[in-house]
């Protein structure tokens, strides 16, 4: 097990917290979040501020201590966070999300209003 596995596998049952609630903050599979702590696959460097602010630790001890680090330069942080820059990380990622939504409800509101006068349209040609 990679020693980031076993950090996970603490930090989690330190929290009390299931894998399926842990996935489920970070908005994936139970299966995906098992494996990490399996050491089967690692986290990409994107989860790390959310798990650190889930599990209430500092993004540093998600971090392996030793040279058993099998993550290459491509899919590591190159500089360690702050717990604050952790928390700005996952409040833009929510806020990205969050106006993603917003886009796809416009959207959708100026679908209906558009059916809704077709409706009216219909209505008034072929209800008379």
């Amino acid at each position: 097990m990679s020693s980031i596995a076993a950090k996970l596998c603490q930090y989690r049952a330190a929290s009390k917290l299931t894998q399926q609630a842990v996935a489920d903050q970070l908005g994936i599979k139970t299966n995906i979040y098992g494996s990490w702590e399996a050491g089967h696959t690692y986290p990409s460097a994107r989860y790390l501020p959310e798990l650190a602010v889930i599990f209430g630790v500092n993004i540093n001890e998600l971090f392996p201590d030793n040279n058993e680090n099998k993550w290459n330069s491509s899919t590591i942080l190159t500089k360690k966070m702050d717990e604050n820059e952790a928390m700005r990380l996952v409040l833009r990622s929510k806020e990205e999300v969050i106006e993603a939504k917003n886009v796809i409800i416009a959207k959708q509101l100026a679908q209906i209003e558009k059916l809704q006068h077709e409706l009216s349209n219909w209505r008034q040609e072929n209800v008379k």
